[in-house]
């Protein structure tokens, strides 16, 4: 699906340029035109952004600094030129999150070239840690008590099933192709899943998921939750938040959003996605999100923390686990400049760990990435599986509604440009279930 421009700047200056063909021969004169925006741009910061450019060849646009180029189909791109075809008009841009930044434009059409100033201006985002905290706000206070069906010391399983009909109607209200509540061996295993398909590998998925379910009562070691807050309405919000903008760009790869059912009874709703993937699909990589909500830029009230944010990667080659942990430094230092402190770190290895989602991917050698901010260890065993597991309690924990969707905004946005990075390879880069085929 194509998606027209946004933001479109329709000041041009055109250029031309006689060029002698050889030997000089006027018989063999050449033109290349070249329209191009205004000298001095100035692009939303974390939006998609289009400006006017026409040749009549092939031109060069080259970036150097706070951003991203987008494509002819609308794809972000993550390296430092991209070739566009005679004729098309619209470029694009996507700046870092980061206002008050630069980059630097150079338009080449044959033997012309140009240079073009950016300049990054605050904007809402296509993601934010404010939209974020609205969802955490809705989610804690319309979708409560969303209990794995599994079992009968609870509801049956009935308001999780309500919610994940909610969840598919907002889902399908983003611009998903398609969402469905899937309809596994066992009824209560009721997993959102939202899809857009990619132009160049609708096979290969790339997929972001937390889990819906929230432990119910008598759940160890707390007793169970109503809200589950942070375990696990946050990384459902996360994923939620992605999805507004994973619905509505275009990618190479198929897009998949998750919310998983009865992770609390042992990652049932991810298992059972991963045992019905068709044959001929695979998962590029999977993120997940399981209690991910106090991190960077966060500062912990006394006798809490540290928050850090700890992104687990695994399922893929050492060589491959190493881009990965690349893509990491990338995102966090140089794209989004973020500077943590020893009270709210953020650090990456390459670690299996079956505490979550993930290990349903990784272990049938999926490239993963898991995102994990308890809040420090007096915060995590104040709240898990209990009542204190509430929006409130985590609010209070952040110095405030701001303080908590500044939490938010760290996780959606490193989770967004490591999205686009991921979606910029080829069959270079993929998990360990690649060495099985070979």
């Amino acid at each position: 699906m194509t998606r027209r421009p946004q933001t479109m700047l329709l000041a041009c200056l055109m250029l031309s340029s006689g060029l002698l063909g050889c030997f000089g021969s006027e018989e063999e004169e050449s033109n290349t035109e070249l329209f191009v925006a205004s000298f001095e741009l100035s692009a939303p910061a974390g939006e998609l952004f289009y400006y006017t450019v026409e040749s009549n060849v092939d031109y060069l646009i080259e970036i150097d600094g706070a951003g991203f180029l987008v494509d002819e189909n609308g794809v972000v791109r993550d390296g430092e030129n991209w070739t566009y075809p005679a004729g098309f008009a619209s470029p694009g841009l996507f700046m870092h999150p980061v206002p008050g930044e630069f980059a630097t434009l150079n338009i080449t059409a044959g033997e012309m070239t140009e240079s073009i100033n950016v300049s990054v201006i605050d904007a809402a985002g296509i993601v934010s840690g404010q939209s974020a905290f609205d969802t955490i706000d809705w989610l804690t206070t319309d979708h409560n008590n969303r209990w794995c069906g599994k079992g009968s010391i609870h509801d049956g399983g009935e308001n999780y099933a309500a919610s994940a009909e909610a969840m598919k109607l907002h889902l399908l209200d983003i611009g998903f192709d398609h969402v469905e509540v899937t309809e596994y061996e066992e009824d209560y295993l009721k997993d959102v899943v939202a899809y857009n398909y990619g132009d160049v590998y609708p096979d290969e998925w790339i997929v972001v998921g937390g889990h819906f379910d929230v432990a119910y009562a008598l759940t160890p070691p707390g007793g169970g939750t109503s809200e589950g807050a942070n375990d696990d309405t946050s990384g459902s919000t996360v994923s939620l938040e992605m999805a507004e903008a994973l619905g509505t760009m275009n990618f190479d790869h198929t897009v998949v959003a998750a919310l998983w059912a009865c992770e609390e009874e042992g990652l049932l709703g991810s298992l059972a996605f991963v045992d019905h993937i068709p044959e001929n699909v695979t998962v590029k990589a999977y993120m997940n999100f399981d209690m991910v909500s106090l991190n960077y830029p966060i500062v912990p009230p006394p006798g809490y923390g540290p928050y850090d944010l700890g992104i687990a990667v695994a399922g893929a080659s050492d060589e491959n686990h190493t881009v990965m942990l690349n893509w990491i430094e990338s995102a966090v230092v140089d794209e989004l400049q973020y500077s943590p402190t020893s009270q709210n770190e953020i650090h990456w290895s390459a670690s299996e760990s079956c505490a979550s989602d993930h290990c349903s991917f990784f272990r049938e050698g999926y490239a993963t990435f898991n995102f994990f901010s308890a809040g420090g260890d007096v915060s995590f065993w104040q709240e898990w599986h209990s009542g204190t597991d509430n929006l409130d309690f985590m609010v209070a924990k952040a110095g405030g509604e701001d303080g908590l969707a500044s939490g938010f905004n760290t996780l959606v946005w490193i989770s967004l440009q490591l999205f686009i990075h991921i979606d910029n390879t080829g069959d270079e880069f993929q998990g360990r279930w690649v060495e099985s085929t070979e």
